[in-house]
């Protein structure tokens, strides 16, 4: 049979209890730390990369903002070539269409002309 233990062995028993309890709680909360330490660095990583990521975004979207921007004064400036060039054409075959009523030496006057894609239309009225 256990022989009783003595209050000062008791005390020494439980005092290495509380000692290696104490060694493992400090052991885990290392480990936890190093834990907490490990993710807080990869989560300022990825916040890092994350800002490079929406400021190469940011940069790119600029660019493509610029680009149509051009784009949309270039096509702006063609369409009033076009316009241009259209009211000439028009004004330079009035002009055509008058001389040439003049030469035909007949009573016809042009009342208007119609331009549509490949075909002219003419219409005289008769005096």
């Amino acid at each position: 049979m256990a022989k009783p233990s003595t209050g000062s062995e008791r005390f020494r028993i439980q005092f290495e209890e509380q000692a290696r309890a104490t060694t493992a709680t400090q052991q885990r909360n290392s480990e936890l730390n190093h834990q907490v330490n490990d993710l807080q660095d990869q989560l300022q990583a990825e916040r890092a990369n994350t800002q490079e990521i929406i400021k190469l975004e940011r940069a790119e979207r600029e660019q493509l903002e610029e680009k149509l921007k051009e784009e949309r004064a270039e096509r702006e400036r063609l369409l009033e070539a076009e316009r241009t060039s259209r009211l000439e054409f028009e004004r330079n075959m009035m002009a055509k269409f008058a001389e040439l009523s003049k030469h035909m030496g007949t009573q016809q006057v042009i009342t208007g002309i119609y331009f549509k894609p490949l075909q002219i239309y003419v219409a005289y009225l008769h005096c």
